[in-house]
């Protein structure tokens, strides 16, 4: 467990973390235009909010979500691929 002066820090590193993450998503939103990537984006955003402000419960659950539906629309874009002969 982090205590003192290390949470801080692990909090902001983790907030960046994620704003990283959200524009990734973002990119392959904007490449792809599914509207689970957007939502996705959106809930890292709001889960490195949460970090910010120490809600860390409620960050963690954000990105569960954002992960299972990236992970759905990842699993789309790999079917089409495929389907395309591109994969």
């Amino acid at each position: 467990m982090l205590g003192g002066d290390e949470l801080p820090g692990a909090s902001k590193l983790y907030s960046y973390f994620l704003e990283a993450v959200e524009g990734e998503i973002n990119i392959a939103f904007n490449v792809l235009g599914t509207q689970d990537f957007e939502k996705a984006g959106r809930m890292v955003g709001e889960a490195a909010d949460k970090t910010h402000y120490l809600q860390y419960e409620e960050a963690m659950n954000l990105l569960s979500e954002a992960m299972s539906l990236t992970t759905s629309s990842g699993q789309k874009a790999v079917d089409v691929l495929k389907e395309k002969g591109l994969l």
